[in-house]
């Protein structure tokens, strides 16, 4: 059985939905651009590009970690990296694994469980800018959404 570190607290056997959380709590990036990842675009010990939706920027994947556990998932799809995963499977997969984590934001307006790592990730910074940027959004709303409301 092949084993990866992905991340510093736990060693497991990398499925596609633990490869896809890894990839949402490092990357910043949306469910349906990991979801819709392709053959075409991984390229083997260099990179995978993930195409932004909603007008975003594309993020790149150059985790070595990560790349090598996309390398040991079997081809069973001719194009899907992921095929066995939908978004409600990710959904209720991080909801009952992570969903103590987001806590703090399940009030909020624009909250989906997948997006908590989003949340997590730039809730330290004030400037939309910065947000925007880390989340890899054009869109200037997005800043203020993923924004900490602070007392």
């Amino acid at each position: 059985m092949n084993y990866f570190e992905l991340s510093d607290r736990l060693k497991f056997s990398a499925g596609e939905l633990d490869i896809i959380v890894e990839i949402l709590r490092t990357y910043n990036c949306r469910s349906k651009e990991i979801l819709d990842a392709t053959w075409n675009d991984y390229y083997k010990n260099q990179m995978l590009v993930l195409h932004g939706a909603k007008k975003s920027f594309n993020v790149i994947i150059r985790d070595r970690i990560i790349l090598q556990a996309i390398d040991q998932l079997p081809r069973i799809h001719a194009t899907k990296i992921f095929p066995s995963v939908n978004y409600f499977k990710l959904y209720r997969f991080v909801k009952s694994r992570y969903s103590h984590l987001f806590l703090e934001f399940k009030k909020r307006k624009k909250f989906k469980v997948t997006h908590g790592f989003r949340y997590l990730n730039v809730k330290q910074f004030e400037n939309d800018e910065v947000i925007r940027d880390i989340l890899h959004h054009k869109s200037t709303n997005s800043g203020k959404y993923y924004k900490t409301k602070r007392s």
